[in-house]
């Protein structure tokens, strides 16, 4: 793992392209609605409940990541949280409203939470690969 120097984000590798800044969980969530700010809350809580989360802020979103970002929260609003997990395969299930297939083995997975019963069993193991691939299992698989 490599720290930036100037504004401390973890990465994998020394000089990884990233949004260098100085910005706060605090600040993204500063004027966002109370019910979007609970269903941000309640995803960051049902992740930890996988292992270790850190939350990354930059100026567009808050990543989740352990070793590497795996998912992120990019807007929070009076009703409905959207983000994205990142996964190495399709996963269709309706909260995902629109996947994008970066090439190889690499998709990301748009959705949007409006109650906490949307993280139904199906939702939490697409929480659980993305987890995964925090963790970087895939590239053990790999080695």
């Amino acid at each position: 793992m490599w720290k930036c120097p100037k504004c401390n984000a973890q990465l994998v590798h020394r000089n990884l392209s990233h949004s260098c800044g100085k910005y706060t969980v605090e600040g993204f969530l500063a004027g966002k609605p109370a019910r979007g700010k609970e269903l941000f809350l309640h995803l960051v809580k049902e992740f930890e409940k996988l292992g270790t989360v850190t939350l990354h802020p930059v100026k567009t979103r808050i990543a989740l990541m352990v070793d590497v970002r795996f998912a992120a929260i990019y807007k929070i609003a009076a009703d409905h949280i959207d983000g994205h997990l990142w996964l190495k395969q399709r996963f269709d299930h309706p909260r995902f409203r629109r996947i994008e297939h970066l090439g190889k083995d690499d998709f990301v997975h748009h959705f949007r939470i409006s109650d906490e019963s949307d993280l139904d069993t199906e939702f939490r193991r697409a929480m659980k690969m993305a987890y995964a691939i925090g963790e970087r299992r895939h590239v053990a698989k790999r080695d």
